[in-house]
Order: structure tokens, then C-alpha cells, then sequence
């Protein structure tokens, strides 16, 4: 293509803070300014790239990529822009493409503003370029500050930080500042925590959602407003990332609450996103009107917090994840054959199973027994709190207290522990680092005992934080019998053990080994924890070993 066929690329770019600064950097003011400049100027055969809400530090923008695109391609000749600030605001990728990617493809480059034009490389505009670029890129890092700094302050007013509400919610007319349930989105949101109380992980409630056509977060923004949010491809546009299934299932703004810095960037320059660690986030309570209720919330953040594996025949629980050996506190295995029949399908510990019988044993009880048991319990303990609501209210209050000073004197003698050892890992460290200078051990020696205690070290503090965090919800935990005895109303008639009302009542449940006396009677001893109570409800499960296996219930003495 000869010079005079060439395209005159007029460049312009507008960022959402460059908005903020009025109408100079508008879209519209810089086509008028281009375009006049190209026509007084003998630039005729002229085409606009336009990149309008993209900033200048990022060049992954789309109209500036298809026109390097035709400049790789021989099309272009004369790139010209407002002034260096609209081809970007990095001083370092500026200066690239202004000093040498340009030049190499004779492609002549011009900022009006700055009367800097390549075809005058000796002109003292060109000698200020680089300093142009390094203010231009002061001005994002100075405002990238200010924006930080405004943040905090509007956290600290109670206010939402994030700009684009949560899916489920949009802002509201009166007050932008203040956001509302959609309607809408708002039941896909309510189906999705359903979905995942009935048992069913991230993955599984993508696919769900994708047979059933349901848009997906960034489809349906789309389809509202015309905007379109980074990594979207409009030709799938139910396919739901599982990982976008889980952020919504842990999200607390479903509950009432915003909580900022969730979410932050590693600098001005780099904008992906990177998830902040909980000592950073900012919660405040009760800021608008919530979309999911506080038992089907704790249902959900129960189950995602265990790991709920199928078996090799696609079979699960609904036990899964909540049900531990009473003595080692490691979870019980769902073990069935294929040819078994349901009625035998068991648990039994897992470190029995996976390591050795000197470990832990057995613990089995058939997850028949234990569908029988804990509905018969959570019967009793349901019909207690509702028609017997103030005598259940004082049982729970002293059972729970005694229960909760057993439980703090455990975790701090284990905090005190892992404390101690701490410390005597700093000190093998020091000596470690002593003998290594002093030539006592190799480098290789060294290498490998330090990254051993590292770990170690590591590990420590990881524990002492759990238990540091354990001993804090036990010393302001306190039993909640309203919220109990409300669930206990709303289901009066309690006839099957589901995976719904299994994880409505119960949160944990612990299996102790069977034990035999010397009649020959077999019993075994079940701890059911309950919901919002904090209390356990002991049961003993007689088991009568003939022709077929067969359970009696019996109510030890303290229980309700």
C-alpha cells in the first residue's frame, strides 16, 4: 500500500476517572479536535479508534489492539492523537511505542497537545516526551491514591465501596448509594443457596443452572444495559463458572451486610484481581434489606465447609461432611459395596480405614440406624422446644454453659501446646543458623533441617490462629433457643429424615465406639449436636445381634 492510501488513525481514549475532569477529554471534544487537525494538516484518509472507559495504564484495549493490529499489517501511516496522555499513562510502554515500535514500521506519530510530531525528531517537544510520560503517569498513581483513600472513608461511614451491586441486588433510583433486591435475579440467587442446602456442590449447580437456560451474571448485565464485563463471550451465555457459583454462596451481602475490601488490586498498574485476606475486610451489619434467610445461610456455609465426596457408584449421604469418630474427631467414611443392599450401607472412621487399627477402630454404625436415630431425636428435641418453650430455654442454657467451659479448657490446653512448641522451634532455628555459620553443617544440612521446622513453623501458627479464633466464639457463644424453637414451629410434622431439615437441626455428629457388656448387649452412644442450641443430645443405640440386626432408642438421663 503506497503512503498516500495509508490511514490516518485518529486515536482517542477516555477512562472512567479521565470523566471526572469535565468535558476537555470527552469523546466527542477529542474527534472534533482530531479531525480538525487532520483536515488543516492534509490528512484525508482518516479513521477513528476509539476506546471510551478503558484506562491508559492497561494496552489491553480493543480499539488500540486492532489498530496495532493494521500497523503490523501496513495499513496505517500517521497515528495521531489529543495529546501522549490518550495513547497511555504508562511512561515505560509509551515510550516503546513512541521511540521504537513506530519508528521501525514508518509510521509518523503526533500529540497535538504537546507539539510532539516524529517527522521533527530534533524539536525540543520530542526532547520533553519522556517527561511528559513519567507525569502522565504520576497523575494515575496520585489519583489511584486518592481513590483508595476516598474508599476507606466512605467504608468508614458505612457505606458500599463497589461500584456494580452484587448479582442479586441493584441500586436503588432515590439513593445510588443504597441497594435493593432484584426481582429477577434475586430468585436465582434464592435457588442457587437452595440448590446447595439440597446437597449439591458448585459444579453440579452451574450445570443445573446451564440445562435451564438461566443467564449468567455477566449475560444478564448485558442484556440490562449493553455493558460488557472482562473475559465475557456472548455466544455462551448460560455457561456458569462453578468458581462464580461459590463466590456467590459465600457472599455475606445475601444476608443484609456489605463487606468491603473483599477484593483488591496489586497495584495501579496491575488490575487483577486479588481476593484480601478476612484481617482486611471491613464488615458492616444490616445496610439493606437481605435476599437469602440466616438458616438456609448457615445450612449452605456448613456444607461448603466439608468436603462431600461421592462414592465410585455416584452414590452420597446426606450425612456427608458432618458426621466424625467421637474419639480421633476425623470423619466417618461412607462405605457400600455395589451389590449391597441400602439398608447396609455404613460409615466407619476414615483413620481406621485409611491408616491402622492402632490409630482409631471401627466406629461403625449403618447410615440406616443413624437416619432412625436422628430423626427420632430430632422429634423429641423439636416437640420440647415448642410446646415446653420455657423449660427447654433454661435446660439448653445450662447445658450449653457446661458444655462450652469443657470445650474452652480443651482448646486452651491445645493453644498452650502448640504455644510452647512454637517457641522451641525459634529456638532450634537460632542454634540451626549458629552451627551453619559456624560450619557446624553443610549448606545442603541446613537447607534441608530449616525447611523442615519451616513447615513446622508454619503449621504452629496456623493452629494457634484456629484455636486463638475457636476460644473467641466460645467465650461469646450463647445458645440461641428463640431462634430454635422458631425453626421447631415451622416444621410441626417431621415424618422423613431429608437432607433439608437433616441440616436445619443438626450440625455435627459424633459416633463413639460400640461397647459390649458382659450380658452380651452391644450399645453405642451417638452425639447429635444441634443448631443454634450448641448442645449435644446423647442417645444410646442398642444394638440386638441375631437374624437381622435390629436398634432400640433409649434417652440417657440428662437429655431433654
Amino acid at each position: 500500500m503506497s503512503d498516500t492510501n495509508k490511514i490516518t488513525a485518529l486515536y482517542c481514549r477516555l477512562s472512567h476517572e479521565d470523566e471526572l475532569a469535565g468535558e476537555s477529554n470527552s469523546i466527542s471534544n477529542q474527534k472534533d479536535i482530531l479531525q480538525k487537525y487532520a483536515d488543516e494538516h492534509g490528512f484525508y484518509n482518516t479513521a477513528f479508534y476509539i476506546d471510551d472507559g478503558y484506562t491508559g495504564v492497561d494496552f489491553e484495549r480493543p480499539a488500540f489492539k486492532r489498530m496495532i493490529d493494521d500497523v503490523d499489517n501496513g495499513r496505517i501511516g500517521t497515528i495521531i492523537t489529543k495529546d501522549l496522555s490518550r495513547l497511555g499513562r504508562n511512561h515505560l510502554h509509551v515510550g516503546l511505542y513512541t521511540e521504537e515500535y513506530f519508528p521501525r514500521r514508518n509510521v509518523r506519530y503526533i500529540a497535538i497537545n504537546n507539539n510532539i510530531d516524529s517527522d521533527n525528531p530534533d524539536s525540543s517537544a520530542v526532547d520533553m516526551a519522556a517527561f511528559y510520560n513519567i507525569f502522565n503517569e504520576f497523575h494515575v498513581k496520585d489519583t489511584s491514591r486518592k481513590i483508595k483513600a476516598s474508599c476507606v472513608i466512605k467504608s468508614e461511614r458505612g457505606q458500599r465501596v463497589a461500584s456494580r451491586p452484587p448479582y442479586g441486588y441493584m441500586k436503588s433510583q432515590e439513593d445510588h448509594n443504597k441497594i435493593l433486591p432484584n426481582p429477577e435475579t434475586a430468585l436465582v440467587v434464592k435457588y442457587i443457596f437452595q440448590l446447595c442446602a439440597d446437597g449439591l456442590g458448585p459444579a453440579q449447580i452451574a450445570h443445573r443452572l446451564e440445562e435451564e437456560q438461566i443467564y449468567t451474571p455477566a449475560m444478564y448485565e448485558y442484556s440490562q444495559t449493553g455493558n460488557v464485563i472482562s473475559n465475557f463471550d456472548t455466544s455462551y451465555p448460560y455457561r456458569w463458572n462453578p468458581t462464580a457459583v461459590a463466590n456467590i454462596l459465600e457472599d455475606v451481602s445475601y444476608l443484609g451486610h456489605t463487606c468491603n475490601f473483599r477484593f483488591g488490586r496489586a497495584s495501579y498498574k496491575d488490575h487483577r484481581k486479588l481476593k484480601l485476606p478476612k484481617s482486611e475486610h471491613k464488615l458492616i451489619e444490616n445496610t439493606h434489606e437481605p435476599i437469602i434467610d440466616i438458616n438456609i445461610w448457615e445450612i449452605v456455609q456448613r456444607l461448603r465447609q466439608s468436603k462431600r465426596r461421592f462414592t465410585r457408584s455416584g452414590e452420597k449421604s446426606i450425612f456427608a461432611g458432618i458426621v466424625f469418630c467421637a474419639d480421633c474427631k476425623q470423619k466417618l467414611y461412607f462405605h457400600r459395596h455395589a451389590r449391597e443392599k441400602s439398608e447396609n450401607w455404613k460409615f466407619i472412621c476414615s483413620s481406621y480405614r485409611k491408616n491402622s487399627r492402632e490409630q482409631c477402630t471401627m466406629h461403625g454404625i449403618k447410615e440406616s440406624h443413624l437416619k432412625e436415630i436422628v430423626l427420632h431425636e430430632i422429634r423429641n428435641v423439636t416437640a420440647f422446644a415448642r410446646e415446653r418453650t420455657d423449660d427447654f430455654a433454661e435446660y439448653i442454657s445450662r447445658e450449653s454453659n457446661t458444655a462450652a467451659k469443657k470445650e474452652l479448657s480443651e482448646a486452651n490446653k491445645k493453644l498452650k501446646k502448640s504455644e510452647k512448641r512454637l517457641a522451641e522451634v525459634g529456638i532450634i532455628f537460632r542454634k540451626l543458623y549458629e552451627d551453619h555459620v559456624l560450619g557446624t553443617i553443610d549448606d545442603d544440612q541446613f537447607r534441608m533441617l530449616s525447611q523442615g521446622y519451616t513447615d513446622e513453623q508454619n503449621q504452629l501458627k496456623a493452629e494457634i490462629s484456629d484455636l486463638k479464633h475457636t476460644m473467641q466464639e466460645l467465650q461469646s457463644q450463647t445458645a440461641n433457643t428463640a431462634r430454635f424453637a422458631a425453626l421447631a414451629k415451622k416444621y410441626t410434622d417431621i415424618t422423613e429424615l431429608t437432607q433439608e431439615i437433616l441440616h436445619k437441626f443438626v450440625s455435627r455428629i459424633e459416633v463413639h465406639e460400640k461397647l459390649k457388656d458382659d450380658n452380651g448387649s452391644i450399645t453405642q452412644e451417638i452425639d447429635i449436636y444441634f443448631t443454634h442450641i450448641g448442645i449435644d443430645s446423647y442417645r444410646n443405640c442398642k444394638v440386638d445381634k441375631k437374624k437381622t440386626e435390629s436398634i432400640s432408642l433409649n434417652k440417657s438421663d440428662d437429655s431433654p
